[in-house]
């Protein structure tokens, strides 16, 4: 069976070919510190959805602000351009990430679910690091990780194959290279790239499975790595114990169990926690 050309794969996605520029716009704006609440809430209530979910969210007790969310601008104003701006790119890419991965014998709920707890764990690791600022940008990073794998996927369905993972923390990639030439990380870099995602995006997605160059990258691509891995080590249940792979892979960047942990437990709690403390900027607990 021929190999597929990567870029050739990329083209013929449909409708992943291109993505709403409102999501677009949103992940330049989380990469720039200095953006002015009014050009959030423009990009944001275009899109009704999104300015539903915002106000969904925003009003979630566990916020802990004193009055209602009735706006978007409420929300800017109460929580934060940079929270709300991820708040919103999430709402924006769930309905692209939920799919069906048939040659990945994934479902749609199982992709999603792997993708949340990637890019809550990814929050979690940057803000252990002494970084609180960039969880935002470290939680956009960790949901888009596995984007690679709708590439593939249709190309795996219609040859009739499924790739799975061989074991405890025995990732895809070795099988994708093998039978396509080219592993979801390089695919998910360069669909990423054709949609316009910022550079500081990149680095993360492509090297979320090589633990090397994920340590000696950005704390976004180390914290990224880190998610993935609990988000793997999770994916089994949340009640199961972490394996000793799941352990050596997090010591191997710098973290510890504890960290995992804190992710299960938040996860167990309440999803919309979950959320909103992976775009909240404040300092970790201790």
């Amino acid at each position: 069976m021929p190999q597929p050309d990567l870029e050739e794969l990329v083209a013929s996605t449909g409708n992943l070919g291109t993505l709403p520029g409102t999501v677009v716009e949103l992940l330049y704006l989380l990469n720039d510190a200095t953006e002015c609440a009014e050009n959030v809430q423009k990009i944001i209530e275009r899109d009704p959805a999104m300015t539903a979910n915002v106000l969904k969210l925003g009003n979630s007790a566990f916020y802990g602000v004193k009055r209602d969310i009735t706006s978007v601008r409420d929300a800017l104003v109460l929580l934060g351009n940079r929270c709300v701006a991820a708040l919103s790119f999430a709402t924006g890419m769930s309905t692209v990430l939920r799919q069906d991965l048939t040659g990945y014998g994934l479902t749609r709920h199982e992709f999603w679910t792997h993708c949340l707890i990637t890019g809550a764990g990814a929050s979690e690791a940057i803000r252990h690091s002494g970084q609180p600022q960039f969880c935002c940008e470290a939680f956009t990073a960790g949901l888009v990780h596995d984007m690679g794998m709708l590439v593939i996927d249709p190309w795996l369905t219609k040859n009739e194959l499924v790739i799975r993972p061989k074991g405890p923390m025995q990732g895809v990639c070795t099988q994708e290279i093998e039978i396509l030439g080219f592993d979801h990380c390089l695919a998910g870099k360069t669909l990423a790239s054709r949609w316009g995602f910022p550079d500081s995006l990149l680095e993360p997605i492509a090297h979320h499975h090589l633990l090397d160059e994920a340590t000696m990258g950005t704390e976004i691509c180390r914290a990224v790595a880190a998610g993935n891995i609990m988000a793997e080590g999770l994916d089994d249940g949340l009640e199961g114990e972490g394996s000793p792979e799941v352990s050596q892979s997090l010591t191997q960047l710098g973290f510890n169990n504890d960290l995992l942990e804190k992710v299960r437990l938040d996860l167990t709690t309440n999803l919309e926690k979950t959320l909103v403390r992976a775009t909240s900027t404040a300092p970790v607990e201790v």
